[in-house]
């Protein structure tokens, strides 16, 4: 157990991780790898709820090792899930990259269609952080990520996950400055939100960043001007009409644009699109 003193940490954790630690005491790790790689995952994430993430790594990757030694490639799935994302909050960029390449292995080995998807759509958000960080190719995996979901979910018997994962693949070209990408996710994901039986909150949300990447692209569009001479004039800078240059991302800043929802739970699909924060992003967007 980490050397911490009791004081450190609120009363009701150190229970869980005695009963933890007892559970781990009474497990053979040699008869079943798979129970004691719950356990080892129990107690890192009892770790990772009292903010120590150094401890919760270990136990993370102690809990993977015994794991993959039981034949469960979606349990295994999870604790690689948790491992990269803990990773991450620490800024451990190239372990964490390590772990979803070792976990995309395991992925086609989870027989549940809709578990398989849940982990791809995990993988996607965590891929999406490390392109945050500035990870080569992070925002690419994203996307392919995402992709593979909405391969393997229905939109017409599950819109709002078909839409929340539309709006994270759009988050993602967004962050990219992918406009014209951006765009063309989000009214996808607007479309399917429709389909919902309640659509209000998460319409908010995926018709903000819409709205948003509409006004960009509207922006970009209206500093383009065509001459007489079929020149153009792009933010100042004149391109001939016979070697036109793509046009240069909009100058305005994509930091107002709305936070990602949510990823599925590991244990299954998520719930019918995430809640949206639509009041305070309105706040924060400049007027």
């Amino acid at each position: 157990m980490s050397e911490e003193t009791s004081q450190s940490r609120p009363a009701r954790l150190e229970q869980a991780l005695a009963c933890f630690y007892e559970a781990r005491g009474l497990t053979d790790p040699e008869e079943s790898p798979g129970v004691y790689g719950i356990i080892l995952h129990d107690i890192a994430d009892t770790y990772r709820d009292a903010h120590d993430l150094k401890e919760a790594v270990e136990h993370f990757r102690q809990a993977v090792s015994y794991k993959q030694q039981a034949d469960n490639p979606s349990d295994l799935a999870t604790t690689m899930t948790a491992l990269a994302n803990t990773l991450v909050s620490m800024g451990e960029r190239t372990e964490a990259r390590d772990v979803l390449e070792q976990l995309s292995a395991e992925v086609p080995k989870i027989g549940n269609t809709e578990r398989r998807a849940a982990v791809l759509h995990n993988m996607a958000l965590t891929y999406e952080e490390l392109g945050r960080m500035g990870v080569e190719r992070a925002y690419a995996d994203a996307v392919s990520a995402c992709r593979a979901v909405l391969a393997l979910i229905d939109g017409a018997s599950d819109p709002g996950w078909y839409a929340s994962v539309l709006k994270d693949m759009g988050d993602v070209y967004d962050a990219q400055d992918m406009l014209p990408q951006a765009h063309a996710a989000y009214e996808e994901a607007v479309r399917y939100t429709r389909r919902m039986e309640s659509t209000s909150a998460s319409l908010i949300t995926v018709l903000i960043a819409l709205g948003r990447t509409s006004r960009r692209l509207g922006k970009q569009e209206g500093e383009t001007t065509v001459s007489g001479d079929g020149g153009a004039a792009v933010n100042g800078a004149r391109l001939d009409a016979a070697r036109s240059q793509p046009r240069e991302a909009s100058a305005e800043t994509p930091s107002d644009a709305p936070p990602p929802p949510q990823g599925p739970p590991p244990q299954g699909p998520p719930p019918e699109g995430p809640p949206p924060e639509a009041e305070a992003e309105a706040s924060g967007e400049e007027s």
